[in-house]
């Protein structure tokens, strides 16, 4: 069951795409695709040399401090009678790992599902919303969070957003069919945190899930039917971004079949290795593993409604949420030398009650808290924490009460 059902089935009220227009003032429904000069234009670009390392320009965003309290950002995407919810709530998460709610929140559109994603200073915060714009927020010097756009719309209908590894555009997924818009978008993002469009880079067909490459801070694992012209019955490309126009490393096919919806990618530390699950309604229940840089299958794992799959920062375990009725967390162990790489070895041990509806997850990758994943369930953030010697366990989880609005859709947390 999808989680925007969620209200329907359990608590009789309900929730979708809201439509209409961003309010930005740019339509987020698909219109004629940016002419590309101009949007280079308008943010004070270059098209032919938009870049500088990663790709980026404007104002790279240097990590924060490794150790330093962070902000841990989640949506409620219902309001108290079950209706549409545009509330966000701002978190607090010390150095040893302790989430509390000081009860900030503000205001921008629905978000459900996707998690939402930070520049590498944590400064600006994005998300894909339910009505296909991206809400774009930014935390002050004092760390109070002010909306930056409510909902940025510009030619595309978002169903996730990734930020590049210098902070300075994003890549906005759009998950319709060629025909109706799909594929890949680019934004600039400014100083302040505002986004300017710089129209479709990816032509492509419903891509469902990017992640970036390890050591190569331009590429990206794409998972999509077609993109950039690939070879048709592939479905998983690697695309790099470090040029004027992104372009095609390699296709292949992850799944036997052409049935797949992805609902997210993980690609292990050492680079071999890339998850896919298929969390869709006409196969699902199952996750690809395919080998990198060759994106040759290596694997099919069967697991019911992978909503997401998390790999470990330590590079020895894989977190599986199993969601939609099948409620689990699932510990998947990674051996790069065997045939199979992963073995499914179980459900978490379950120390704060078993999980509810987990569909959204992030992980903390440096710093004390290293290994840190922070899971969206029903009406609560569940931490789990890998230990980086073969294990993880569950250590806390915060609930946010019952009815409607405590109902938590997208979780993120500052790098």
């Amino acid at each position: 069951m999808p989680r925007a059902l969620i209200p329907l089935a359990l608590l009789a009220a309900g929730c979708g795409a809201s439509g209409g227009s961003a309010t930005d003032g740019a339509p987020t429904d698909h219109a004629a695709p940016i002419d590309l000069a101009s949007a280079a234009a308008d943010a004070g670009g270059d098209l032919a040399n938009p870049i500088a390392t990663d790709g980026g320009g404007g104002c790279p965003r240097l990590p924060g401090d490794a150790d330093r309290p962070r902000k841990v950002v989640v949506s409620h995407p219902f309001d108290g009678q079950g209706g549409n919810g545009t509330q966000f709530e701002v978190l607090d998460l010390t150095a040893d790992g302790t989430l509390t709610r000081p009860m900030v929140t503000f205001a921008m559109g629905t978000a459900n599902e996707h998690p939402i994603r930070f520049t590498p200073d944590g400064a600006v915060g994005l998300v894909a919303q339910d009505d296909g714009s991206v809400g774009v927020f930014r935390f002050d010097d004092g760390g109070a969070p002010q909306v930056v756009h409510a909902a940025f719309g510009m030619g595309f209908y978002a169903s996730d957003v990734v930020v590049s590894g210098d902070g300075t555009r994003a890549f906005v997924l759009d998950a319709d069919t060629a025909e109706n818009g799909g594929g890949v978008y680019e934004v600039a993002i400014g100083c302040d945190g505002t986004l300017t469009a710089r129209g479709k880079v990816v032509p492509g067909n419903a891509p469902n899930a990017m992640e970036w490459l390890p050591g190569v801070p331009s590429r990206a694992l794409l998972a999509a039917p077609q993109a950039l012209g690939s070879p048709m019955g592939t479905d998983t490309h690697i695309i790099d971004f470090a040029g004027a126009m992104p372009n095609l490393v390699a296709s292949g096919a992850a799944f036997p079949d052409s049935d797949a919806i992805p609902s997210s990618a993980a690609v292990m530390p050492d680079g071999k290795y890339a998850l896919i699950s298929d969390n869709g309604i006409l196969a699902g229940n199952r996750i690809a593993v395919v080998s990198l840089p060759d994106l040759t299958a290596a694997q099919l794992i069967a697991t019911p409604n992978p909503a997401q799959v998390v790999a470990s920062p330590f590079g020895d375990l894989a977190l599986i949420l199993n969601s939609d009725g099948k409620d689990a967390l699932r510990i998947a162990k990674y051996d790069p030398n065997q045939k199979s790489p992963f073995t499914v070895i179980g459900e978490l041990a379950y120390v704060n009650g078993k999980p509810q509806l987990p569909s959204a997850a992030v992980v903390i990758s440096r710093g004390r808290l290293k290994g840190l994943v922070l899971v969206a369930e029903l009406s609560s953030v569940r931490e789990v924490q890998f230990d980086g010697n073969g294990g993880a366990k569950d250590t806390a989880r915060l609930d946010f009460g019952g009815g409607n609005a405590a109902i938590v859709g997208s979780v993120g947390v500052q790098p």
